[in-house]
């Protein structure tokens, strides 16, 4: 896999493309026996930065597998929030017969420019544009913060060290997203049904990249009483992460199981597949039978996000945690799967209806 931050490329590097492109050509030669040999499918990945982050490491892990299993070329680049990512877009469809995107910017970008290149695949994740040549997948993941939501109010009225008498939970996000204030709306509702009394308080660090002004806001947070934190601010979570240490409060994770990163305190993670996102695309693609128009929902009942982590979390703490909120957790997760419980989503249905 490769792997680059884009750039305006020179006249030397158009050179040396030329020449490789001529040195690649007997790959589409016939064989011994008459059969002509293709070139495998190019799919590249746009992330808009290089910082480690749960949701970038899950999209190169189904990159990579998708790789593996379906003998593609693969390539990452890297189109900053702030740079033309309209040009790096273009740039990886006339370069790639598949190009996926996972986060706002890009996927602006995708909606404004995918009509151009008709014969690129496209994979939009986390967000749905419906057109003859994207294939979309979006997240219930309101449902995962709504489980989320009800254990952290359920918690923080728990007798163990570390929750303070405040009744108040906390959410930190990065940015301003739909993404975002729909998985909050889930997270606050789910407290508000679990536990009426408890307090909810929300702050926005303004990036998904600034560790900094992630520490600063998480301080906020546990200044305001809040003793269960819910950290989504991407690659700044390590630093918001430190002062919820510091604090010996709860933290509930976000895209992957954080249950390692603070043994015994992370009360829960938001879980959202977008590993299988990237690859259910990938086979699509790679199976010559492209799901052009489709967006497919992933959620609780199909697997494709979870509230994971509580159990192993319950038997951690011992006595000191209520067994009640392992039931009672259990009780809303079947209430959401049967549809008994229905929540709203903030995210718009599709970006554009592009037909």
């Amino acid at each position: 896999m490769r792997a680059h931050v884009f750039s305006t490329t020179g006249r030397h590097v158009l050179a040396l493309c030329l020449l490789l492109a001529a040195w690649a050509l007997p790959a589409a030669a016939a064989d011994g026996d008459g059969a002509r040999r293709t070139a495998p499918l190019r799919a590249t990945l746009l992330l808009e930065h290089e910082q480690a982050s749960p949701w970038n490491d899950l999209l190169l892990a189904g990159l990579e597998r998708a790789r593996r299993d379906f003998g593609m070329e693969t390539a990452v680049v890297y189109a900053p929030s702030g740079t033309d990512q309209g040009a790096a877009l273009r740039k990886a469809a006339e370069d790639s017969g598949l190009v996926l995107v996972a986060s706002d910017g890009l996927h602006e970008a995708l909606r404004n420019n995918a009509a151009n290149f008709r014969r690129t695949m496209f994979g939009c994740i986390d967000a749905g544009v419906r057109a003859p040549n994207i294939m979309s997948v979006t997240f219930a993941d309101e449902q995962a913060s709504f489980l989320a939501g009800a254990a952290a109010a359920l918690l923080t009225k728990a007798k163990l060290p570390g929750i303070n008498a405040a009744a108040t939970i906390g959410w930190l996000s990065g940015e301003d997203t739909p993404a975002m204030r729909s998985l909050f709306s889930g997270f606050a509702e789910g407290a508000q049904l679990a536990a009426p009394e408890v307090r909810v308080v929300q702050a926005v660090a303004g990036s998904f990249t600034d560790g900094e002004t992630a520490a600063a806001k998480t301080s906020g947070l546990l200044d305001a009483g809040a003793d269960v934190v819910a950290l989504a601010a991407g690659a700044g979570n390590p630093q918001a992460l430190a002062r919820l240490r510091a604090a010996g409060a709860y933290l509930i994770g976000l895209d992957t199981d954080q249950g390692s990163l603070f043994p015994g305190h992370v009360l829960l993670s938001i879980v959202k597949r977008a590993d299988n996102a990237v690859y259910e695309i990938a086979a699509s693609a790679a199976s010559q039978r492209f799901r052009g128009k489709e967006i497919v929902v992933y959620d609780l009942a199909n697997g494709g996000v979870d509230a994971a982590g509580l159990a192993a979390f319950l038997a951690q703490a011992g006595k000191g945690a209520p067994e009640s909120i392992g039931r009672r957790v259990g009780e809303l997760r079947r209430e959401l799967e049967n549809g008994s419980i229905r929540l709203h989503s903030l995210r718009a249905r599709t970006l554009c209806d592009c037909l």
